[in-house]
């Protein structure tokens, strides 16, 4: 006869749940919550920028969604993602698996590559037709963020430019 209780006796869920839970403290020192209040202010921020911008659209006619719908959609979901922000890690803290890692010069190097590719993205919106800079623009951002194979710098950017233009163009009939 052995010590352990029988498997009867053995309250499974609870040993499952103890087995797997494990109460991790969490990040509150200054600096981490900082770095979530400057997301958070620039995510509150530009949802109330972008709220206001869109009073100025004018509205032509009635469409079931209208011009303004989007853009105030965008506006009121990053507000509310900013607000979630606020509740889930500024007042409450970060697990420390959370807390990112600090700032280097490659990842300076990215952001700099993939903010040179969406501003060239926009200035090019009216240039070129909508699916070629959609296709291209895809591409660089899939390289510049580490894809390198021909799966993800080709294809990824040629199926999805192929649903944006079937969504867009297409479906809801949006002259791009």
């Amino acid at each position: 006869m052995t010590d352990q209780p029988s498997i009867d006796e053995i309250d499974q869920d609870a040993a499952i749940e103890a087995a797997h839970h494990h109460e991790e403290p969490l990040v509150r020192d200054l600096p981490v919550r900082l770095r979530e209040l400057v997301a958070v202010v620039t995510c509150i921020g530009l949802g109330i920028w972008i709220l206001v911008a869109g009073k100025d659209i004018i509205v032509r006619g009635s469409a079931e969604l209208g011009p303004v719908f989007w853009p105030n959609m965008l506006g009121a979901g990053l507000i509310l993602f900013g607000v979630v922000i606020v509740l889930n890690n500024v007042l409450r803290g970060v697990r420390k698996a959370d807390v990112p890692e600090r700032i280097t010069t490659s990842g300076l190097v990215m952001f700099g590559m993939a903010m040179a590719v969406a501003i060239g993205y926009l200035l090019l919106w009216n240039v070129l037709q909508f699916w070629i800079i959609t296709f291209v623009a895809l591409a660089l951002f899939t390289l510049v963020l580490g894809g390198r194979s021909w799966k993800a710098v080709l294809a990824f950017p040629a199926v999805t430019t192929a649903v944006l233009h079937f969504l867009f163009i297409v479906a809801l009939r949006v002259p791009l």
